[in-house]
């Protein structure tokens, strides 16, 4: 395999894709009702005139048609402005260095520990097939995957903040805490390169809940995923030879059954970073989360066109780049992929 290509080639289809995704969103939000200058004076509590009102829409060009205002975005994106926010009133290149870190931070920390449970548990379903271990695995999978993260989320704060208080409800450091030293954006990391440990274990503190949250449903389809590819490819007729040759169990499972089995879920987990930066969305706003998700369902609620795009350029980048690293992995994993 070529990675080199593979990647140049994704790299120029990902071009094409951001655009196509740009102009679907674009779309989308002119197709809402409302005016955003409307909005913000009405938000912002500003009694103006006529007279403000149209110069407010001349200042950001929201008194031009649709395919102009696509078009400036467009030539000021390739010249590396991405525009200015309605709701901050800054540049969203800056929102976005703000916000993104702790988006990332949270959908990470939620996919180890989705990939730490699923894969052991759909592995341990399976070997223990029609056992009442393979039962209680299938029903809390079952569980995680039809229940919607707002609704767990919600039921989760009653029970361990509001009754137990074991749990912070909001925010990605405790307020009387000094805030880590912006260095990566990354608490996790920053609070270790300047050695605020109370700051790092204040974090993960505050990690804990959302974390679980986001990764809870990932962790019953992967579960789901890992335990049907295993039972499929344990009843192949290579696994039955080799242990006809009289090799140990753990060998067999090992070197002839994962290697073939974890293809499937390995293609899915590009997959689910989507699912993790979707589901982000939902989390940050019920637990207060100063990310990405967040910032974009502010953008939405005032029309803020531009943020709204920018935030879906992101996260398409980041579930492209995912799903790329996925097919290099699974080439390695099965020789007989070629790109």
């Amino acid at each position: 395999m070529n990675i080199g290509k593979f990647i140049l080639r994704r790299l120029s289809l990902q071009i094409f894709v951001l655009l196509g995704l740009t102009m679907f969103t674009f779309i989308l939000m002119f197709g809402l009702p409302g005016d955003p200058a409307a909005l913000l004076f009405s938000a912002g509590g500003i009694a103006a005139g006529m007279d403000e009102y149209h110069a407010f829409r001349a200042k950001w060009g929201l008194d031009l048609p649709m395919w102009k205002q696509y078009l400036n975005f467009v030539g000021n994106l390739i010249r590396g402005d991405m525009g200015t926010s309605l709701v901050t009133r800054a540049p969203i290149i800056d929102n976005l260095r703000d916000y993104f870190p702790a988006t990332m931070e949270l959908a990470f920390v939620s996919f180890v520990f989705a990939t730490v449970m699923g894969i052991p548990l759909g592995i341990i379903s399976a070997l223990k097939r029609n056992s009442w271990i393979d039962h209680l695995i299938r029903a809390i999978s079952l569980f995680g995957v039809s229940m919607p993260i707002f609704w767990l989320a919600i039921i989760m704060l009653i029970i361990f903040y509001y009754y137990l208080g074991i749990v912070p409800s909001s925010q990605r450091i405790d307020l009387d805490m000094e805030i880590p030293k912006q260095i990566t954006g990354f608490y996790l990391i920053d609070t270790v390169i300047t050695g605020y440990w109370d700051g790092f274990f204040n974090s993960i503190y505050h990690l804990i809940l959302p974390s679980f949250i986001l990764g809870f449903s990932v962790v019953g389809l992967l579960a789901r995923v890992t335990r049907a590819s295993i039972l499929e490819v344990i009843s192949q007729d290579y696994v039955r030879t080799a242990r006809s040759k009289g090799l140990q169990e753990k060998t067999v499972i090992g070197r002839h059954v994962m290697r073939n089995a974890l293809i499937p879920t390995v293609t899915i987990l590009g997959l689910l970073v989507g699912g993790l930066l979707s589901g982000a969305v939902l989390t940050e706003t019920i637990f207060a989360w100063p990310g990405v998700g967040r910032f974009a369902v502010q953008s939405i609620m005032l029309l803020d066109r531009l943020a709204v795009v920018d935030v879906t350029i992101l996260i398409g980048v980041a579930f492209s780049t995912a799903n790329m690293i996925v097919d290099i992995v699974v080439a390695f994993l099965d020789p007989r992929i070629r790109y």
